[in-house]
Parts: structure tokens; C-alpha cells; sequence
């Protein structure tokens, strides 16, 4: 185990809750009401604190992108329409 790496156990709820303490919470930068990720690979859960930032840079790239390629003077609901039509 790595100096990055925490190895704690946890005891599973009645409701399927799992309390992270206080060092994961830290070591992941959450508090209460931050959004947290779960993945499953194989026999294990990859938690992973949820990243607005780059979050919304993933959607401002492809926002990008997809003006570059938009009609100028149409908006979205005027595009619909016509496409509908």
C-alpha cells in the first residue's frame, strides 16, 4: 500500500449505507451533500469525489464544438422545428 492508499473496513447498514470516515472524507475532499461517484469493477467499489470543475469543462468543450458548427441567426427550437417539419 502506497502512502496515498487508505485501507479501512466498514461495516454495512440494514438500509445499505456505508459510513466513510472521517480520514476517507478527508483524503477525498467531501463533506455532507457533496456528490460522490460509484463504480464497481469486479469484486470491489471505486468511490471517487465528483469533479464539477472539470465536469463543466468537458461541457464547455462541446459546447464549443457544437456552436462552431451551428447555423448563425437559428436558435435550437427554430432548428427543431424545421427538422420536425
Amino acid at each position: 500500500m502506497t502512502k496515498k492508499e487508505l485501507e479501512i473496513t466498514a461495516r454495512l447498514g440494514p438500509k445499505g449505507q456505508i459510513v466513510l470516515r472521517k480520514e476517507v472524507r478527508k483524503a477525498l475532499g467531501v463533506k455532507p451533500g457533496s456528490l460522490v461517484e460509484q463504480k464497481v469493477v469486479g469484486r470491489k467499489v471505486i468511490l471517487q469525489a465528483f469533479d464539477w470543475n472539470a465536469e463543466m469543462k468537458v461541457l464547455e468543450r462541446l459546447a464549443e464544438r457544437v456552436s462552431k458548427k451551428w447555423p448563425k441567426g437559428i436558435t435550437s427550437v427554430q432548428a427543431i422545428r424545421e427538422d420536425r417539419e
